[in-house]
């Protein structure tokens, strides 16, 4: 199949359509369409030259796109190609960060504004003063904070049906059901489930998610799509376009995606053929089991082999860490 434009699951599709200032414009329409019609965002800066936690020694540091709108929102986005054991725990460990920035910059700028004032009055600051009374301090209001998840996976379990891929996230009471917090916002997107669906054209939003899903397999721009900002998106992502340095990244980068979704459909049918054919030898649902679990540690020391990382390998085993690290010992 002849390749025209990049695929934006891609790490590097990704970042180079939504994280340079050059394609600003893209991402703010896109934001734009995931967040409706509320206060839409006119523009942004990029914050991702600032770390996210403390999580030094690992390359997890940073968003994907990290950026701030003039109103003072935050936008986390984060392009995500398989699944997690604490995925949602991850977010919500994201959106703490700005949350907690917030804090810091509000406590900062109550003390310059006391500083400040305490200037002009002529007063000295007294070293042996009770700061906390003396300060009028900051009142906690804070600004909106929205994660936007693109999962290329489906959540466990079947959380949601399989006609919904885009889910909203607040704070809500339990009781009535009515949202408590309104300036947490979490948007989680299943988008393997897109494929399945028939999405409003008429919409931005629908428009968005059918570009997206679709730009890897296109030829040309199709007519649906025949609007300015859909024009730039396929004009940026043209392979011809890129340099030989930036083609070299996104090769590596389609490596590194090929190779993480093989390896993790390579082990589920090891695993299932493993599973079955050991059970036939134990016998009904024990042997089955039984059958699977022994093959899910074979799959696990051939992972380790091929060096992927340890959440990756409980995510398709099923094994707990010590059995993994067993396989390892072994």
């Amino acid at each position: 199949m002849y390749e025209r434009y990049l695929n934006p699951f891609v790490d590097y599709g990704f970042k180079k359509l939504f994280a340079t200032e050059e394609n600003k414009d893209l991402l703010i329409s896109f934001l734009n369409a995931i967040i409706g019609g509320k206060d839409p965002i006119v523009d942004l800066r990029y914050k991702n030259v600032e770390r996210i936690g403390d999580l030094v020694g690992t390359r997890t540091n940073y968003f994907d796109v990290y950026c701030e709108t003039t109103l003072g929102d935050e936008f986390i986005v984060e392009m995500q190609n398989t699944w997690q054991p604490f995925f949602k725990d991850r977010t919500i460990y994201y959106a703490a960060k700005p949350i907690h920035d917030q804090g810091k910059k509000g406590i900062q700028a109550a003390l310059d504004a006391q500083a400040l004032e305490d200037t002009e009055e002529g007063l000295e600051p007294d070293p042996n003063g009770d700061e906390k009374k003396r300060n009028k301090g900051w009142d906690y209001k804070l600004k909106n904070v929205y994660v936007v998840a693109m999962m290329n996976f489906r959540l466990p379990k079947k959380e949601y049906p399989e006609d919904s891929f885009f889910h909203k996230i607040q704070l809500m009471d339990v009781e009535d059901f009515h949202v408590f917090y309104e300036k947490l916002t979490l948007y989680y997107v299943e988008l393997p489930k897109i494929d399945n669906m028939k999405l409003d054209l008429n919409t931005p939003f629908g428009r968005w998610f059918h570009a997206l899903n679709n730009l890897y397999y296109y030829d040309r721009q199709p007519r649906e799509l025949k609007e300015p900002v859909f024009d730039k998106l396929f004009r940026q992502a043209e392979l011809a376009r890129l340099t030989p340095d930036q083609d070299l990244a996104y090769e590596r980068s389609m490596k590194v995606y090929l190779d993480t979704f093989n390896q993790i459909e390579g082990a589920r049918i090891l695993g299932h053929d493993d599973g079955l054919a050991e059970g036939k030898e134990l016998g009904l649902a024990q042997g089955l089991a039984e059958g699977k679990r022994e093959a899910n540690r074979e799959i696990a020391k051939k992972m380790l082999s091929l060096g992927m990382d340890m959440e990756t390998i409980l995510a398709v085993t099923g094994l707990s860490a010590e059995e993994v690290l067993q396989q390892k010992v072994d």
